[in-house]
Formats: C-alpha cells, sequence, structure tokens
C-alpha cells in the first residue's frame, strides 16, 4: 500500500478524531488541514472534511456523512471524557 504524502497544513492542537465505520468497516481519519484519510483494506483515499470531496489517493467514494462527522469543525465541550483522555475517539459497532 502506498501512503499519503506528508502533510503541509499545520498539525491539529488537539488529539486527531478517528471512526471506524459501522457498516464498511473503513477507518476515516482527521488529518490537518479539514481533511479526512479514509483507510479501507489496502485502499486509501484523501478527502476534504468540509466538501467531502476527493482529493488524492486511489480510493475515491467514501460515506460523506462520516467524512464531514470526523473532518468538520468540531463542538468545543462535548464528546465523552474518556474518548478525550484516550487521545482518539473510535466509534465500534
Amino acid at each position: 500500500m502506498a501512503d499519503a504524502p506528508a502533510e503541509s497544513a499545520p498539525a491539529l492542537n488537539r488529539p486527531p478524531r478517528k471512526k471506524r465505520h459501522p457498516l464498511s468497516g473503513a477507518i476515516y481519519e482527521e488529518l490537518p488541514g479539514n481533511r479526512v484519510r479514509v483507510t479501507k483494506g489496502e485502499s486509501w483515499g484523501i478527502f476534504d472534511g468540509f466538501t467531502t470531496r476527493h482529493i488524492e489517493g486511489p480510493l475515491t467514494y467514501a460515506d460523506p456523512h462520516m467524512i464531514i462527522w470526523v473532518g468538520g469543525k468540531p463542538v468545543e465541550g462535548l464528546g465523552h471524557r474518556a474518548e478525550r483522555a484516550r487521545g482518539i475517539e473510535i466509534v465500534h459497532d
């Protein structure tokens, strides 16, 4: 599997959000610059976190609702304390 290129956007000032899609099993991971990396098996794609537009990678389609959930602007003060304490947020089936 080829890795995506190094990020040029500024780093996040908090732990990145990461979620597993409950049906497909794909992993949606927040990247700097309001982007989301989606990994399913050996394939990956990078999408814009606001418009859900495909940016790069062989995986060209992903669930737009999950992209916005992971890559959209976070609402301060929301979220489970245990998820914040672990530094990563994953939704399990």
